[in-house]
């Protein structure tokens, strides 16, 4: 029977790396190529805030760009968090108030190899048992991340994410970063697990705090 296997070190380095990059890329469609084509994404406090394909996701981020997101924050403060690369005119603006967007991440435990419920799965067309199924026999590799904002005025969006990867077969013209020929590691799964004010847990478990 297939299971989850740990990380090697020099895996979650090279995931950490991907992440990285992924955020850093401005543009919201090249930002699209570090997701698989049918990659899901469920979200456990607004079910209806679901997508089974990129083209899906990559909408949501220009949404949020926007300040479009399900959840009652300012504007400003959806746009730094939601993995939404700034403009240059956006950086001066923010850092003339002070505040940067920031984030931790780490290794999912073994407790956390979990996808929720069937409310919140319905929206994807899968149960939850479907998608651990398909994660096991992929050999996916999950990552939490807690995106939120520091200074700047006080409050602000915080946002928990289970993020997955599986290794796939890249086409020639959506490989990113050093990607090499063959297959590469690729977003398949997000999985929202909180999207709202900051709550006090934000960078309180010893993860460095990044931008």
């Amino acid at each position: 029977m297939a299971s989850f296997e740990p990380m090697s070190p020099d895996l979650v380095a090279h995931i950490k790396y991907c992440y990285q990059a992924y955020r850093h890329t401005a543009d919201l469609d090249r930002k699209g190529l570090f997701f698989s084509p049918t990659c899901l994404q469920i979200c456990r406090p607004t079910p209806s805030y679901a997508a089974t394909t990129r083209d899906q996701i990559v909408q949501y981020l220009k949404d949020a760009q926007e300040g479009n997101v399900p959840v009652e924050t300012p504007l400003s403060s959806a746009t730094e968090i939601l993995d939404i690369s700034e403009t240059h005119e956006q950086r001066e603006s923010r850092t003339k108030a002070k505040s940067r967007g920031v984030y931790t991440i780490r290794p999912l435990q073994p407790s956390e190899y979990e996808f929720s419920t069937d409310d919140v799965t319905a929206p994807v067309g899968l149960i939850p048992a479907e998608i651990k199924h398909t994660a096991e026999q992929e050999k996916w590799i999950g990552m939490r991340v807690d995106l939120w904002n520091e200074g700047g005025d006080e409050g602000g969006l915080l946002v928990k994410v289970q993020y997955w990867w599986r290794l796939e077969e890249i086409a020639d013209t959506e490989r990113v970063m050093d990607d090499a020929k063959g297959p590469g590691w690729r977003q398949c799964l997000h999985d929202i697990m909180y999207l709202g004010p900051k709550d006090g847990t934000e960078g309180h478990h010893g993860q460095e705090v990044l931008e």
